[in-house]
C-alpha cells in the first residue's frame, strides 16, 4: 500500500505534545505545557494534533530509525519497537493487527574492522592425543538467539564460517585460543591453536590443541575441574553478512573467526565442545580392557 505524508510544518511539530513522538532524548526540561523543551530533543512525531496516529508519519519512522546515527543503538531499538506496535494498529504493513514489514531492530551497522566478542556455553572434556591436552567441541550454535547488551539480539546461521572452514588447515591454524579476550588485544602468547573447524547443521565445530605452557596447563586444569563452563569467540562480521531476521534479530550468514576463548561466563546456551576426553578417563578404559582380557584367558585355560 502507497502512503502519502502530508507536510507538518515545523510550527505544527513544535506545537505537538511530547505524547505524538516515539522518542524523548535526555538532558531536556519541561515548559509551561508540559513539552519538552529544546524541541530538537523531540524525534520521530507520529501523532498528529488530535492524537490520531498518522499512517504515512509511522511508515516514515519506520523507514528514518535506523539511519539516525546520532541516537545510541538502544534509543533506536527502542524507538524502532514503538514504531512496529503503532503499525500493527495501522495498516502500513499488512492487515491491522499484525506486522509484515522488514524493519530491523533500528540498530546501525557493525564497525568497519571491528572484532565483536560473543560467550558459548560448553560442555568441556578432553580428548586423548599422546598427551591429553586437546579440547573437541562446538564453538558457535547456529539457528540460537540471544539478547545483547545493547537491547538487540542475534544469532548466527548454518554456514556462517564456511569461506574459513573450506580454507583448509593453513587458515585454521591462525586462529588461536586465549584464556582471555584482553589477553589477545595485549598481544599476549596464546594458550592453544585451532587444528580443525567444521560446519555443521547445529554449529561450528572445532578442535584446539594447548601448548605446554603454564598458562595452557592453568585452562586445562580449570576445564578437567569444571570451573570453565564457556567458550567466547571474537569474531569480524563479513561485508553484507548480516541479514534482519523475521523479529528483526541480527542473523549473521557470513562472518570470520578470529580467535577462541576460554570463559566461564556463558551467555549461548548451545555451544559445546562435545568430544573431550581426558588421560584419565582413557587409562581407566583400558584397565578394564585389560582386565577383561585377562578374564578370558583364564577361561580358555585348559583345567
Amino acid at each position: 500500500m502507497t502512503v502519502t505524508r502530508d507536510t507538518w510544518t515545523t510550527a505544527y511539530v513544535n506545537d505537538l505534545p511530547d505524547s505524538a513522538f516515539l522518542l524523548i532524548g535526555p538532558g531536556g526540561r519541561k515548559d509551561a505545557d508540559g513539552k519538552t523543551i529544546p524541541r530538537s530533543l523531540r524525534y520521530f512525531p507520529v501523532k498528529n494534533a488530535a492524537g490520531d496516529v498518522d499512517e504515512p508519519h509511522v511508515a516514515n519512522a519506520l523507514a528514518r530509525i535506523p539511519q539516525a546515527s546520532t541516537l545510541s543503538a538502544a534509543q533506536r531499538a527502542a524507538a524502532m519497537d514503538k514504531a512496529k506496535a503503532l503499525a500493527k494498529t495501522t495498516t502500513v504493513s499488512g492487515s491491522k493487527g499484525e506486522y509484515t514489514g522488514k524493519a530491523g531492530s533500528g540498530r546501525s551497522g557493525d564497525p568497519p574492522g571491528a572484532i565483536l566478542a560473543r560467550t558459548f556455553e560448553v560442555e568441556l572434556e578432553i580428548r586423548d592425543t599422546g598427551d591429553g591436552r586437546t579440547l573437541v567441541g562446538r564453538a558457535v550454535p547456529y539457528g540460537e538467539t540471544i539478547n545483547l547488551k545493547d537491547g538487540t539480539r542475534e544469532q548466527f546461521a548454518p554456514g556462517a564460517f564456511a569461506t574459513q572452514v573450506s580454507a583448509g588447515p593453513d587458515q585454521w591454524q591462525r586462529v588461536k585460543l586465549f584464556d582471555s579476550h584482553q589477553a589477545r588485544s595485549n598481544g599476549q602468547q596464546p594458550i592453544g591453536k585451532t587444528s580443525s573447524l567444521a560446519e555443521t547443521m547445529m554449529g561450528l565445530m572445532g578442535m584446539w590443541p594447548l601448548y605446554n605452557t603454564t598458562r595452557a596447563s592453568d585452562a586445562l586444569e580449570l576445564v578437567r575441574s569444571g570451573e570453565v563452563t564457556g567458550l567466547s569467540i571474537g569474531f569480524s562480521p563479513a561485508k553484507g553478512g548480516t541479514q534482519t531476521g523475521p523479529n528483526g534479530e541480527a542473523v549473521r550468514t557470513a562472518a570470520h573467526l578470529d580467535h577462541v576463548v576460554l570463559t566461564h561466563e556463558p551467555a549461548y546456551q548451545g555451544a559445546q565442545v562435545t568430544a573431550v576426553r581426558d588421560r584419565s578417563g582413557l587409562e581407566q578404559w583400558r584397565r578394564h580392557q585389560a582386565r577383561q582380557h585377562q578374564m578370558l584367558d583364564q577361561l580358555g585355560r585348559p583345567l
